[in-house]
């Protein structure tokens, strides 16, 4: 077992040069070609003046390329930072300047972003991904050539360490205060959670894994390393695709892919537009999600769809990665409203407590705290580099089972009051999801009231309904006051609902002295 994210690749490039690594949009790289472009990036680094511990950014669409750079640049010793290529310039502006990024990897059609002074500082040197001419940068800026890179040597580098608690990568979250914060994640992290997770389901090179989350958000260090490590072949879900039931379903029959990791929101929208009910999906063996929670119906309806898949609920914060991990064996029971999030996995220890530090009963709720392989080395924020708390605080409240499996309780920062009242909106989103004719819920808390906004799937769904469908599973303290149809919810780039910006279009962004008692009522 490597234990280095530099170290993945090599061995494969050895065993099985020409085996695919990364099967692209138009482009595939071999193991052979993956490990000498990655070799090429590390040189074109150094020559460049990257030491070890800088950061490096890599602002492209996933691609073979991209995880060339990613590789390159902790064959140089380097950190490196992926950019969202649907940030918007402040967001950029704001996180290189955070942890210094002086390089960046970039697609030329990607520099529109970069071009005025104040953005491009504090990054140096641009490489381009793609041949073109060299766009005017402001000093000291400058832009390197791809045949700059592809002029390196594809030999590779002496080692940059044998430490594997060194500082690998940041991603970049949204912060408590509105600016992003780096999670600083390092080599074993990574990799604790990639070979267990690969471990789990046997993965081998006859794999073909889809890479459907952006290299910004945790979902994809599974994408990345697990199948690296295991010399399978990583297939490219192209941003447009995700956003298409049907050529999601269709890209996935064509590429003959066999394992899936995404939010479920990607699988309900091939269910409701992609045909995976009725045509399902074969060559799918395994079935990964996270990052939110998975409607019972739309689970049913997914396991129904691929009953030749093994399902898998994981669990955990970016912090953490996953640290909480469930098998579902078998289609949920009508009567059955949740799954457990599981039990401790990749090593990591946990513990549910009190707002005393104390440990609760069985069946009591309590916050998640974790300690373990996968815990974070800390934050980078304002430029300032902050420690994980051991254990780590999550956030996340859950309770344990008689049967010891763990349910999920919602989170610290979704525990409102309204007039008083204490409310958990995952259980008001829960009883609005369960409605038949409502595809996904949100519910929030603005200006002393509960809102909701809906997307239906019956189109001849109303408000009044609703209320009643709430009313007859809800206190009425629970029952959304402010409720919203939409024709589609409002997504981020990882694709997720856009919590805080539908919030703000229904209800505009918080004043901050309103802003202030919307976080004292948050328990």
């Amino acid at each position: 077992m490597e234990n280095r994210i530099d170290r993945l690749v090599t061995p494969w490039a050895t065993r099985t040069p020409d085996q695919i690594a990364v099967d692209g949009l138009g482009e595939a790289l071999t193991y052979r070609e993956l490990n000498a472009l990655a070799n090429q990036f590390a040189h074109a680094f150094q020559t460049t003046g990257v030491v070890p511990g800088d950061r490096v950014g890599v602002h492209l669409p996933r691609s073979g390329r991209a995880i060339a750079a990613m590789l390159g640049a902790a064959r140089a010793g380097a950190v490196y930072v992926p950019l969202d290529p649907s940030s918007p310039p402040p967001r950029l502006r704001t996180i290189v300047t955070d942890c210094n990024v002086r390089h960046v990897v970039i697609a030329p059609n990607l520099l529109g972003h970069w071009t005025a002074a104040s953005l491009c500082a504090p990054v140096e040197h641009f490489f381009l991904v793609a041949d073109g001419p060299l766009p005017d940068l402001p000093a000291p800026a400058r832009a390197h050539a791809w045949t700059d890179v592809l002029a390196q040597s594809a030999a590779p580098l002496p080692p940059a360490s044998e430490n594997p608690d060194e500082l690998a990568y940041l991603l970049y979250t949204s912060g408590s205060t509105g600016t992003p914060k780096g999670v600083m994640l390092s080599h074993r992290n990574a990799l604790s959670f990639s070979e267990w997770a690969a471990d789990l389901v046997l993965l081998a090179p006859s794999d073909r894994v889809a890479s459907v989350a952006p290299f910004h958000f945790d979902l994809s260090v599974f994408d990345l390393w697990a199948t690296l490590a295991r010399g399978a072949t990583l297939v490219i879900v192209d941003e447009t695709t995700v956003l298409s039931g049907p050529r999601m379903l269709e890209r996935i029959t064509s590429k003959a892919i066999t394992v899936w990791y995404s939010v479920p929101s990607a699988l309900v929208l091939m269910l409701d537009h992609g045909g995976l009910d009725t045509h399902g999906a074969p060559s799918l063996r395994v079935v990964f999600f996270a990052g939110e929670v998975f409607p019972i119906k739309h689970l049913r309806r997914a396991m129904t769809a691929l009953p030749q898949a093994r399902f898998f609920n994981l669990f955990g914060p970016t912090e953490t990665n996953v640290c909480l991990a469930y098998q579902v064996t078998a289609i949920p029971p009508p009567d059955v409203q949740a799954i457990p999030i599981g039990q401790p996995s990749c090593g990591d220890e946990i513990a549910i407590l009190d707002e005393e530090r104390r440990p609760v009963p069985a069946g009591e709720v309590g916050e998640l705290f974790v300690d373990g392989p996968t815990v974070m080395l800390g934050y980078w924020n304002g430029g300032q580099r902050t420690p994980a708390k051991r254990p780590y605080p999550t956030g996340d409240f859950v309770a344990r089972r008689s049967d010891g499996e763990i349910m999920y309780h919602g989170r610290r920062d979704h525990m409102v009051k309204v007039r008083g009242f204490r409310i958990e909106l995952a259980e008001v989103e829960a009883a609005l999801t369960g409605h038949p004719g409502i595809r996904e819920a949100i519910a929030f808390a603005a200006d002393g009231r509960l809102w909701a906004a809906i997307q239906p799937s019956d189109p001849d769904l109303s408000v009044l309904a609703i209320k009643r469908h709430c009313a007859a599973s809800l206190p009425p303290y629970m029952v959304p006051s402010e409720i919203k149809l939409l024709g589609e919810m409002p997504r981020t780039s990882s694709g997720k609902i856009d919590r805080v910006g539908l919030r703000d279009t229904l209800v505009g962004p918080p004043q901050p002295n309103h802003a202030e008692s919307e976080r004292s009522r948050t328990l």
